[in-house]
């Protein structure tokens, strides 16, 4: 007993003496130059826009497409022309890039897709349907892929037709 009340005071004051290195490294850290903050970047001045209500459309208006009177002169009288008064349908809001094909059903030999949207909106399609931005008609739907039948401006004024397809999303890729 006696032996620990001589150890303890001497263990006490030798854990002290990490004060000085303390002091040290302070002293050190202050002794050393500050790091240069870079400067604020310039701010340019703000000039608003002067509106010249003659000059530029209203920006409180919806923009209309553009109509050019050249291309209406030239049109030729046997080129196909494209009928706009049937109803769009709901999966012609959509590109045909950001449709996938899911899966086919079929019923009594009749055969429709299943055709996903970017939304995650799972759509039922057959043939003589209507998908994708240019007018793209359903022609052919087999167990892999959809046929479409394209109307596409060709530049003259003019409409043309292609063929695309719609191929299944590869399924193996996602596993």
């Amino acid at each position: 007993m006696r032996a620990l009340c001589i150890l303890l005071p001497a263990l006490l004051l030798s854990a002290c003496g990490g004060q000085e290195d303390m002091d040290e490294y302070v002293l050190q850290t202050k002794a050393r130059q500050p790091i240069p903050i870079e400067p604020l970047p310039e701010i340019k001045p703000f000039s608003p826009m002067v509106y010249q209500r003659n000059d530029e459309r209203s920006p409180f208006i919806e923009p209309q497409p553009e109509t050019s009177s050249k291309i209406d002169d030239k049109v030729k009288p046997d080129c196909a022309q494209i009928v706009a008064s049937r109803e769009k349908e709901v999966l012609e809001r959509y590109s045909l890039a950001s449709l996938s094909m899911k899966g086919s059903i079929g019923k009594q030999g009749q055969l429709w897709a299943l055709i996903n949207t970017p939304d995650g909106q799972a759509v039922r399609v057959g043939l003589n349907q209507y998908m994708g931005l240019d007018q793209g008609r359903i022609i052919k739907i087999t167990n892999t892929h959809v046929d479409l039948m394209e109307t596409v401006p060709d530049g003259k004024g003019c409409w043309v037709t292609r063929e695309t397809q719609l191929a299944m999303a590869n399924l193996d890729a996602k596993l």
